[in-house]
C-alpha cells in the first residue's frame, strides 16, 4: 500500500497481481457481474416482439422478413390466378392492383435493408463486406425480377392515352357574337396493344405469380444466410482478439 508495484514476470496470475496492489476482487467480480446483467437485459429488449405491418415499418433484417412473409401471404392463391380471363376484365383489374400494392411494398421494405445494417465501411472486415455485397446484389435481382411483373401489370392498368376532340359547341351571344366550346375526351391511343397486354397477362399469370412468390422467399433465406455469415464473422472476431490477447 502507497507504493506502485508494477507486475513482473514471476507472478503466477492476474489474480495474485490484484491482490498484491490490494484490488478487491469481490467487488471485481461484482461489477462484472453488475456489467453482464445489464448486457442480458439489453439484449432481451433488442430481441423484444416489434409488431411489423402496413403502419410500422420494419427497422431490423428479421422485421424486414417478417414484412416479406406478410406480403407474400397476401398474394392472390394460384387457383384464383388461374381463372383469370378476358370474359372478366374487373377481375383481372382487381387481381392486377393487388399484385401491384404488395410489389411495390416489397420494393420499399428492401430499401430498410441498407439502413437496418449501416455500418462505415471502412470499419468492415474484410469477409463481412463480401457477405454484404452478396446481399446487394441479390437485393438488386430480385428487384429486377419483381419488375417484369410490374411492368406488365402497369400496361394492363394504365394504357397509353390520346386527347381527342368529343364534342363542339357554338353559343351565339345576345350581341350577335359567336363562341366556340370544345369538349375533350381520353381515349386509349392503341387499343389492340391492350388487348393483347391482358391476353398476355391471362397466359402468363401463373408463372409471374409463382416468380414473385419465389423471389420474396428468396429474399427471406437470403437474409438468412448473411445474418448467419455476420454471426459467424462476429464470432471469429472476437476469438482472433481473445487470442491475441
Amino acid at each position: 500500500p502507497g507504493s506502485i508495484i508494477k507486475p513482473i514476470g514471476g507472478c503466477a496470475s492476474l489474480s495474485l497481481y490484484l491482490y498484491i496492489i490490494g484490488v478487491d476482487m469481490t467487488a471485481v467480480a461484482t461489477m462484472t457481474k453488475g456489467a453482464s446483467s445489464k448486457n442480458k437485459r439489453a439484449r432481451e429488449e433488442d430481441n423484444a416482439e416489434v409488431v411489423v405491418g402496413d403502419e410500422n415499418p420494419p427497422s431490423t433484417l428479421p422485421e424486414i422478413q417478417e414484412r416479406i412473409k406478410q406480403l407474400i401471404a397476401r398474394i392472390p392463391s394460384k387457383e384464383e390466378t388461374a381463372q383469370l380471363s378476358l370474359d372478366d376484365i374487373s377481375a383481372m383489374e382487381r387481381w392486377c392492383k393487388t399484385v401491384r400494392k404488395i410489389t411495390r411494398d416489397y420494393n420499399l421494405s428492401l430499401n430498410f435493408v441498407a439502413i437496418a445494417n449501416y455500418q462505415w465501411e471502412p470499419d468492415r472486415p474484410g469477409h463481412t463486406g463480401q457477405s454484404l455485397g452478396a446481399l446487394r446484389n441479390q437485393i438488386q435481382l430480385s428487384t429486377a425480377q419483381t419488375n417484369i411483373v410490374s411492368n406488365h401489370i402497369a400496361r394492363v392498368l394504365t394504357p397509353t392515352l390520346d386527347t381527342r376532340l368529343h364534342k363542339k359547341t357554338v353559343v351565339e351571344k345576345e350581341n350577335g357574337e359567336k363562341e366556340e366550346k370544345y369538349e375533350y375526351t381520353a381515349v386509349i391511343n392503341d387499343p389492340e396493344m391492350l388487348q393483347l397486354n391482358r391476353e398476355q397477362l391471362c397466359d402468363e399469370a401463373i408463372y409471374k405469380r409463382q416468380l414473385i412468390v419465389s423471389t420474396m422467399n428468396q429474399m427471406v433465406l437470403c437474409m438468412d444466410d448473411y445474418q448467419k455469415a455476420e454471426a459467424g464473422a462476429a464470432g471469429a472476431e472476437t476469438s482472433r482478439f481473445s487470442m491475441a490477447y
